[in-house]
């Protein structure tokens, strides 16, 4: 066994049928002997149902209980076979060669730990935290207050390079180091675990590293919403890091523990600001909707003008919902236009074999389902 994909599932069962559609693509690609596995969080959704019934491939393994994105990866990875793994969010979406480049990369031979990519979010804005440093107190200070270069690394977007933190929404390494450094520490029950262990991995000699050229797709917040709860877990999960690797050279717990606590109020309040202006623009008003699609027949039962690929090229196409159709358009297309048409228009995707297009065009909530 080549590969096994672990999939950390919570409530998502719209976007998980997504990406299990983009993970199978991009794993015929690399043409390789691969399984897929999907623990899910105890979700009370039909994430379970759809996995049983249209991808019985599929290992699922149903927890009873929310058990958080650490111990539910390292239950994955305990029944994994692969020689690699790679860990996923299900809102990840692939493109066709994601795998086959990332292998082809390990044939270079650098001593690599991670290896990340370079992520856009639904709305086809890059997400900076593909590439990041090893964050310290005060560059997680200046970050909360809006002044984030120190945060995030300075290697180009589109190039590739050594990094220290890889995002744990898209994680790739050999299954063995993964076990040498024993996995995610399930003391974080969610967010701080992938700085945690791409740090472990610096400290054991393994360089990780970004991906510049090849890129995905990443929602966001379909797993959780970006609330209080979530702002408490993220910046207690700070502490705990800062407890781990760094206590020695602290001072004080107190000092840290009290500057942590004012960082959490200062997010919950710049939370509570953005909702009430996100509120009174949560919809948009589009002055077109296209269906994007090479299929000569309108099949879809819903209000749109059909227009090709080719049109949308070769066309200014502005304030406009462009719905990708999965079923005769490449996932590498839909990424390409994603990038390249984003800030002036919103996009969807039409998942093959369902009734529904999924979006997301804020990436601190939860995306936009539509059924037709």
């Amino acid at each position: 066994m080549v590969l096994s994909v672990i999939i950390v599932n919570y409530n998502s069962s719209s976007f998980l049928e997504l990406c299990l559609y983009s993970v199978q693509k991009s794993l015929l690609k690399a043409d390789i002997k691969s399984e897929i596995i999907v623990v899910d969080n105890s979700s009370s959704d039909d994430s379970c149902n759809i996995i049983k019934n249209k991808y019985p491939s599929v290992l699922l393994v149903e927890n009873q209980t929310n058990m958080g994105f650490s111990k539910a990866n390292n239950i994955g990875a305990s029944k994994a076979s692969g020689k690699y793994i790679c860990v996923l969010n299900p809102d990840i979406v692939l493109n066709e060669d994601t795998f086959f480049k990332i292998l082809e990369f390990y044939e270079s031979g650098i001593k690599v730990g991670f290896v990340g990519c370079h992520m856009i979010d639904g709305t086809g804005v890059f997400l900076r935290e593909s590439k990041r440093t090893v964050p310290g107190l005060l560059s997680s200070f200046m970050k909360i207050i809006g002044i984030s270069k120190f945060y995030y690394s300075s290697l180009n977007n589109d190039d590739r390079g050594y990094v220290d933190v890889i995002a744990g929404a898209f994680m790739f390494t050999e299954k063995c180091i993964y076990d040498k450094l024993n996995g995610f520490d399930e003391e974080y029950f969610m967010y701080g675990e992938d700085i945690d262990l791409s740090y472990k991995a610096l400290k054991n000699g393994y360089f990780n590293y970004y991906l510049g050229d090849v890129k995905i797709i990443h929602f966001k917040g379909e797993s959780t919403d970006k609330n209080f709860t979530y702002v408490s877990r993220f910046y207690n999960a700070m502490y705990i890091f800062y407890k781990k690797h760094f206590n020695k050279f602290l001072s004080s717990k107190l000092v840290v523990w009290l500057l942590i606590k004012v960082l959490i109020l200062i997010k919950k309040l710049s939370i509570t600001i953005l909702n009430i202006f996100n509120s009174q623009d949560s919809e948009f008003n589009y002055e077109n909707k296209f269906l994007i699609t090479n299929s000569l027949v309108d099949k879809f039962d819903f209000k749109s003008t059909i227009i090709d690929l080719n049109y949308l090229s070769n066309k200014k196409i502005k304030n406009s919902l462009l719905v990708f159709d999965l079923n005769t358009i490449l996932l590498s297309e839909i990424i390409y236009h994603y990038e390249h048409l984003s800030k002036t228009n919103n996009f969807r995707i039409l998942v093959p074999n369902t009734t529904f297009y999924i979006g997301s065009d804020f990436k601190y909530k939860k995306g936009q389902i539509v059924h037709f």
